[in-house]
């Protein structure tokens, strides 16, 4: 009950109060034989024992009889008691299968004969479990610290509220991680002095009446609390097991090094999990993946549009936390939020959530936002616990089924609302053969080490604060795309869409990958074993028979050897795929631009115009993706280059001959799959901004409108090349950067001279893409020529 209780190591000599929790007669049974084969081990100590009922708790007979145990005056040690029933044994440990909840029901809470018949014949089913000790006196003062209240009522219901809490920990401990769940936290919450000191200071503050406060803040606390129960969890996991394995590999992929490393992080603090978010199979994997992995199970914040009937009800029970979508009108809701989030990381309870806040629509990751962050943060500043460790990770799919729609909803097609129909559909849609889902953990990050002890957090400015919370944000967004692997079908797809617009032969494709699998071993990017196989033509050949039939690609088979391309209408859907990826390969993509832009100026001014070139790109690409520091940007392309040439500076410093030269001997070519969709996004947006300058609404949704139908017009035009930028995704980002330029000002107004010079920066960049996109072509052909006259 008190693991710090000075009282308890005294106590041999002190009489003994067992509070046993029990349900039913079988369970009274087993107790008191247990505690008198405890009196035979120890029969110079005098004991009682008050019989709580669970998991009621709370009974006018038990509060009566506690509270006249409690006013006797004397420290007795309190030491609460709990029957745990376990499941069958299965693999050397307790697992709940569907036929288990389908025939018997719930296995860890029999019903009154199970219970007989097990106690009976499989004694090894039931466990007693005793909870951490503690004395009246170190209870009291406890309690008198915490609570709001000073009624001997409530001390009586606090006790048991700690014992119960006691019984939790002693649990897990012998169920594992996997099953140490929050509980009584609402009542925990609304019981403490803090709760209701800082609601009356908020209700001031904004001038709302108490009551009114109070009930907005119970109808908060009753929306947030989860009802986690081990039967949850189990549901939980049998429900993601069968939805996953309909069209993935059985086995989750998951590295054992990283596990341990997050065990080793996680250990003895709370955890955040933070993974990236990809699909609606993302809770139930996760969830599997840290219970096979024997971690902590987490609360999962979710979104409040997924709580719909009887998705709602299973995923409470199974530890989802549904907070609202928008929340910035309601100060209770917020304030509570921020207590609730406060209260499980002091109480050691891990969570996760997705910080980019939503499924990413593009495959590439989303700007992290800092909300729960900042409160998760809060807590650690305000002293609540010691330190917390965040947990980046990425789930990643050899093929996604939602593809399609996110491809759709990026052209303008409205979002399906989440309901029962959708999730019956969702299932049904679930079944293929989809290959394998790779969960991966990045390098765990200590808060305390980031920001320093809390007393240091606590004493920078707000300001100083902020920019310290986006940088862990980010840091931690960096970590995610740094742990996401290499998949065989974002290397197809990333070199179909930089095919040279044209289609490419077997042998063709087999150089171009072979390329892109070497760039990665070479700078230790992580790959799946599906990627690794793309040295070989079986590989291959999966990997396009798996693309063919998901409708991306088109086999052209008609002809002397078989050309592949991207289907007419699949290019959105195909970069999905190629977007997973894409970060691994944005460094080198930048120096084939920059390289370009050196390759047109004479000596002594080539290497200037390199740096700047990197960093102009650097700074329009930074709302859509995640770059180091300026000086550590610098290294990293300094780096990249020395692998292809250790003396690459002294090549382009010393004309554009030898800077074409290093241009060619880069392999694989990247700048057009990977950086010419963005800019032709920019650039439309540029345009319509220009064209609607007179528009009041500039930035609403029939701005994007506006933008999706001119990006079709240039498509058609040739204007524009990849159908992938009249995304209304990157729409938004266009949008963003402009603001960024000052295009836009505060007041919305358009700023013409500056829209004019941003579009001509645009329409520069595009023709550096244009000649590096000729040269590249021109490479890779002779390139694919000599190999074949090498070859024959």
């Amino acid at each position: 009950m008190n693991a710090a209780d000075p009282n308890t190591s005294s106590a041999l000599d002190q009489s003994r109060v067992f509070l046993a929790q029990t349900s039913g007669r079988t369970e009274r049974k087993i107790i008191k034989e247990w505690l008198r084969k405890e009196a035979t081990l120890q029969p110079k100590h005098d004991y009682e024992v008050i019989y709580i009922d669970y998991p009621k708790l709370d009974t006018s007979r038990t509060t009566l009889q506690l509270r006249q145990r409690l006013a006797k005056g004397d420290n007795p040690v309190l030491c609460p008691l709990r029957v745990a029933w376990l499941p069958k044994a299965r693999n050397g440990k307790p697992q709940v299968y569907l036929r288990d909840l389908i025939t018997t029901g719930d296995p860890r809470a029999p019903h009154a004969y199970a219970k007989h018949l097990i106690a009976k014949h499989q004694a090894e089913r039931v466990r007693v479990l005793e909870g951490e000790p503690a004395t009246i006196l170190t209870l009291r003062s406890t309690w008198e610290q915490l609570s709001a209240s000073d009624a001997e009522r409530e001390f009586a219901h606090f006790v048991v509220r700690r014992a119960t809490l006691a019984l939790e920990r002693a649990a897990s401990q012998a169920l594992g991680p996997q099953y140490k769940m929050p509980k009584l936290v609402r009542e925990e919450i609304r019981a403490s002095s803090r709760f209701q000191e800082g609601l009356r200071l908020l209700a001031e503050q904004k001038q709302l009446p108490l009551i009114q406060a109070e009930a907005l803040a119970d109808k908060a606390l009753k929306e947030l609390a989860s009802g986690f129960t081990p039967l949850g969890l189990d549901i939980n996991l049998i429900m993601g097991r069968i939805l996953y394995r309909r069209g993935y590999v059985e086995q989750l992929d998951i590295d054992p090094l990283q596990i341990e490393k997050v065990r080793s992080a996680v250990h003895g603090k709370p955890a955040i999990i933070l993974p990236s978010h990809r699909s609606n199979m993302d809770v139930g994997v996760m969830s599997v993946a840290l219970h096979e992995a024997g971690l902590p199970r987490t609360s999962t914040l979710g979104g409040i549009n997924m709580s719909f009937w009887p998705m709602g009800y299973i995923m409470r029970r199974s530890g989802v936390i549904f907070i609202r979508r928008d929340i910035r009108s309601d100060p209770v809701y917020r304030w509570v939020l921020k207590e609730y989030l406060g209260y499980m990381v002091e109480k050691r309870f891990s969570l996760q959530w997705y910080i980019e806040g939503t499924r990413s629509r593009t495959g590439k990751s989303l700007p992290p936002k800092l909300g729960l962050l900042k409160y998760v943060v809060d807590a650690y500043r305000d002293g609540r616990c010691e330190d917390i460790a965040l947990i980046p990770a990425s789930t990643t799919y050899d093929q996604l089924n939602e593809v399609k729609g996110y491809a759709g909803e990026a052209m303008g097609v409205a979002k399906k609302k989440e309901d029962l129909k959708w999730m019956i559909n969702y299932f049904k849609s679930a079944h293929g053969r989809f290959g394998r889902i790779y969960v991966r953990f990045g390098e765990p990050l200590s808060l305390s080490s980031y920001l320093g002890s809390h007393e240091e957090a606590k004493q920078l400015s707000d300001s100083d604060y902020h920019l310290a919370l986006q940088k862990l944000a980010f840091e931690i967004s960096l970590r995610i795309n740094q742990a996401t692997p290499i998949t065989a079908i974002s290397l197809i797809t990333m070199t179909a869409l930089s095919a040279f617009r044209q289609a490419l032969s077997f042998e063709q494709l087999k150089m171009a990958l072979r390329e892109f699998v070497h760039y990665t071993e070479l700078h230790d990017a992580p790959m799946t074993v599906s990627a690794k196989r793309l040295l070989c033509d079986e590989g291959i050949q999966e990997g396009l028979d798996a693309l063919i039939g998901q409708g991306l690609i088109h086999a052209e088979t008609d002809g002397p050897e078989a050309a592949f391309t991207i289907n007419r209408d699949a290019h959105v859907a195909a970069s999905y795929y190629r977007n997973w990826v894409i970060h691994h390969f944005l460094d080198s993509a930048i120096a084939e631009l920059a390289l370009t832009a050196s390759a047109e100026k004479s000596e002594g001014q080539a290497i200037d115009i390199f740096w700047d070139t990197a960093l102009q790109l650097r700074d329009l690409l930074k709302f859509d993706f995640f770059f180091l520091e300026k000086n550590q940007f610098r290294k990293t392309l300094t780096e990249r280059l020395a692998k292809v040439d250790p003396q690459w500076q002294q090549a382009v410093e010393s004309g554009p001959e030898a800077t074409l030269t290093l241009l060619g001997a880069m392999q694989p070519i990247t700048a057009d799959s990977v950086l010419r969709c963005f800019l032709e996004s920019y650039w439309v947006v540029a345009v319509c901004l220009k064209l609607q300058a007179d528009n009041d609404a500039l930035g609403n949704k029939n701005f994007f409108q506006f933008c999706a139908g001119a990006a079709r017009q240039y498509l058609l035009q040739k204007r524009i090349i990849h159908s992938e930028a009249a995304s209304i995704h990157l729409f938004k980002t266009g949008l963003q950067i402009a603001e960024n330029r000052g295009v836009i000002d505060n007041t919305g107004a358009y700023q013409a001279q500056l829209g004019q010079r941003y579009i001509e920066e645009l329409e520069r960049l595009l023709q550096l893409s244009d000649h590096r996109f000729a040269s590249a072509r021109r490479t890779f052909n002779q390139r694919f020529f000599n190999r074949v006259q090498n070859h024959d």
